[in-house]
């Protein structure tokens, strides 16, 4: 009787596609799962995906590939877009716990390269904005120093968490969705081209 195993195909040592056919081949084939990738090169896991994932529509070989993807300085509005793929895993740098600076937005080239009259409204209007929230931050935070005091033993380090994430909390609404954060994705290739034909049609450019 074969003994059991059970292992990891470590992402250090395979590449994402290198996994995803070795896991597809163990349909036709009789080895085990290390001797079918040790048989694997990058260029022939290529190959394989080329022509059974595009050439064939064995779109499922794809969801084996596992791929981790960081976005950077893009706006909500374009997060609110990626994160609508749910086939995926997601964590957004956070307007609840963290401060924005005055120059985290994004100018869309819709108005920025095509010289568009209300270029200079928006960048004005989406300045105000930013302001009013860095100067909501202070008052707002005096205002919940009072209403949550320092509890009994509690350090200060603790406190000042506590305290920032509440006040910080309260003003992020001020901030318009042209502003700027990052998040980082975790899915499979096949959600990523879905995404990826979904972004390519977005009527935005960004």
């Amino acid at each position: 009787m074969p003994a059991r195993e059970i292992y990891l195909l470590s992402p250090r040592s395979l590449a994402p596609e290198t996994i995803a056919v070795a896991f597809a081949k163990t349909s036709r084939s009789p080895e085990s799962f290390r001797a079918i990738a040790a048989e694997l090169s990058d260029e022939k896991s290529a190959q394989f995906h080329e022509k059974w994932v595009v050439g064939y529509g064995h779109a499922s070989v794809a969801e084996h590939a596992v791929l981790h993807i960081a976005f950077e300085n893009i706006s909500r509005l374009a997060i609110e877009s990626i994160e609508g793929n749910r086939l995926a895993s997601y964590t957004e740098k956070s307007t609840r716990y963290q401060k924005w600076e005055l120059a985290d937005f994004t100018i869309p080239p819709e108005l920025s390269e095509a010289g568009h009259p209300l270029c200079d409204e928006y960048v004005e209007t989406v300045r105000f904005l930013f302001k009013t929230y860095a100067d909501s931050l202070e008052p707002v935070r005096k205002l919940i120093l009072e209403r949550f005091p320092r509890r009994e033993n509690e350090k200060d380090e603790a406190w000042d968490r506590r305290i920032r994430s509440k006040y910080v909390d309260v003003c992020r609404f001020i901030l318009p969705a042209a502003s700027l954060a990052n998040v980082g994705m975790t899915a499979n290739a096949r959600v990523l081209e879905n995404m990826i034909r979904k972004m390519l049609s977005h009527e935005l450019l960004e």
